[in-house]
């Protein structure tokens, strides 16, 4: 037997709301991912293949935790146990869809870039942020 995780971390979509015909809350959150490459010629960045998405379903109180901290563009860190679902679009061509079973997820939080100096943005109430030091000043521009 074995267990494999697989860890996304990218920008999430708009969270999605539903409900069992039992009544339990749950909440869908999915992060997208397009492979790039350069577009030698043209010094362009361009879709290199299918965007897979990966999504994670967050059941009652979960659900509602998730829900305060988490929507469209925040970036989050999702880990669980992956399960393919492949299926046909609309337009009849095959995508494919990642669930991450009994998964975790944690908010990435970002420097807010305002006219001004760098200000870390309030974390999600589940992450401890760093009270002091060099992560008040940390932005996400490239180290090189």
């Amino acid at each position: 037997m074995s267990k494999a995780t697989t860890t996304v971390e990218g920008f999430a979509a708009e969270p999605r709301r539903s409900q069992t015909q039992a009544g339990k809350d749950v909440l869908t959150v999915a992060v997208a991912h397009t492979p790039r490459r350069k577009n030698r010629e043209t010094g362009e960045f361009e879709d290199a293949g299918p965007t897979t998405w990966f999504e994670a379903a967050f059941w009652e109180q979960d659900a509602h935790a998730v829900a305060q901290v988490v929507s469209k563009g925040t970036l989050v860190t999702i880990t669980g146990q992956p399960e393919v679902n492949v299926f046909t679009k609309q337009d009849g061509t095959t995508g494919a869809t990642v669930r991450l079973k009994f998964a975790t997820l944690g908010v990435v939080p970002r420097a807010q870039q305002a006219n001004g100096p760098a200000q870390v943005s309030a974390p999600a109430p589940a992450v401890s942020e760093p009270s002091t030091g060099d992560w008040a000043t940390y932005n996400d521009e490239a180290p090189f």
